[in-house]
């Protein structure tokens, strides 16, 4: 799939969706770096598996995978922004469940850190730039990845990297690189019915989220840092001399990339 047949299907489903002028514009800034994460991963080459995406959000993926002829599911947080799109899940065969994670993986229960779908049911599974927005202790998560997938399955994973140059800087200034404090006060007050989702309660250098991976007894068959930037229609002269100082430390020095990209796979079972 090309960079304009993605945007072109992204588009066209906005349209039916009836959110080209509204949420939609989280793809339109996204779609280089959805694409590129994508071609990173050879996706767009991906048929008759069987796949899960979590937290796909406004990225059009999963209606990418199912016309490329897989079984596709979706798990998704109950962020309200996505009912858009249930229906047509529905209509493509796409098989949509809300699962509150926060509260499934952040149980004191042990026995409740389990994910809505049966034991080696996956093929592959797609888990892009959601991890660090989980404010639970994620080993859970991934212990229930492990038993999903099928064997030799695989899971390929992004995260923002903690390390990245920009986040170098911050500190070098002595300025914070989480969350800005002023937002756990703004964000508290949620409803009976929506909850916010969008905090980045934990990134991680690709150091870590290759260990969380191999601690849970996943090999892991890739690990890289990848360098993406968002779609601006209009750059200002600052921030093109910004992208050009991220290019230039990116070739001398990958690990300062903002993107951690890993393929962490279920070992064969004889």
């Amino acid at each position: 799939m090309t960079p304009s047949q993605y945007k072109n299907l992204a588009d066209g489903v906005a349209k039916r969706a009836k959110v080209e002028n509204g949420i939609h514009g989280y793809f339109l800034l996204h779609r280089d770096r959805l694409w590129q994460t994508g071609s990173h991963f050879n996706i767009w080459g991906l048929d008759n598996q069987t796949v899960l995406e979590i937290g796909p959000f406004f990225s059009y993926t999963p209606f990418a995978l199912k016309q490329q002829g897989n079984a596709v599911h979706v798990l998704e947080g109950g962020d309200p922004a996505v009912a858009p799109l249930k229906t047509l899940y529905d209509a493509h065969e796409i098989e949509c469940t809300i699962c509150d994670l926060f509260e499934t993986f952040g149980a004191t229960s042990e026995k409740r850190h389990r994910l809505p779908y049966a034991e080696n049911q996956f093929d592959v599974i797609l888990c892009w730039e959601t991890m660090e927005h989980f404010n639970f202790n994620p080993t859970g998560f991934i212990r229930d990845i492990y038993r999903i997938l099928k064997p030799g399955g695989k899971i390929f994973i992004t995260v923002p990297n903690m390390a990245e140059l920009e986040n170098r800087l911050k500190l070098l200034l002595g300025k914070s690189i989480c969350t800005g404090i002023e937002n756990y006060t703004c964000f508290h007050n949620y409803s009976d019915t929506e909850r916010f989702l969008g905090f980045h309660w934990r990134e991680y250098t690709l150091s870590e989220i290759v260990y969380l991976f191999r601690s849970q007894n996943f090999s892991i068959t890739s690990a890289s840092h990848l360098l993406t930037f968002q779609n601006q229609p209009h750059l200002s002269l600052p921030r093109k001399i910004k992208r050009l100082a991220g290019k230039f430390a990116f070739t001398l020095l990958p690990s300062t990339g903002n993107v951690c990209a890993i393929v962490a796979q279920k070992p064969m079972i004889a």
